[in-house]
């Protein structure tokens, strides 16, 4: 039987976290730049630009870390994402792997800070391949726990530059 024949649906699914404290402005304004997920993301070590213009579409990154499911064997996962829509005004960008070691075929992601009556919220939507590795809900529990960790590093964040000021 053909493998290709009845191929696995792709995984969709959309996370969030609410991040107390800062208003959707506050948290855009370090959450927006597509080369520091690095300092929101505790499993990254590293988030570069390798090509393009910061923040414009066709913008290339490489993040590093230390998660790498698809083969353990390999103490560091890598991945090439390509910046697709950059849209400050919506608070939002979209981007997709171009390359990686993590067992990922296709797989764009858009992450959005949104307004709720509290503050903000971080949003992370995605669309892939199913990934080697993970079942779906592994994924996104896994996602779920990125998106709390951001949340949680920009409340520190922002509550941190609020003291220096208030200092």
């Amino acid at each position: 039987m053909d493998q290709n024949s009845n191929p696995e649906p792709k995984w969709k699914g959309e996370v969030k976290a609410k991040v107390s404290g800062p208003t959707p402005d506050q948290a855009w304004s370090l959450l927006g730049e597509f080369c520091s997920l690095n300092r929101w993301v505790p499993s990254l070590h590293t988030c570069r630009k390798l090509d393009g213009v910061e923040d414009q579409p066709g913008c290339v990154r490489y993040c590093a870390g230390s998660v790498n499911r698809a083969d353990p064997g390999q103490p560091v996962g890598w991945s090439k994402e390509r910046l697709v829509e950059f849209d400050p005004v919506g608070r939002s960008y979209t981007y997709e792997i171009v390359e990686t070691n993590k067992g990922f075929g296709s797989y764009a992601a858009t992450i959005r800070i949104v307004s709720v009556p509290e503050g903000c919220c971080v949003e992370w939507s995605f669309a892939s391949d199913p990934v080697k590795g993970w079942t779906r809900e592994g994924f996104v529990a896994y996602l779920e726990k990125l998106a709390r960790g951001v949340a949680k590093r920009l409340e520190e964040e922002i509550a941190s530059v609020a003291e220096d000021k208030s200092a």
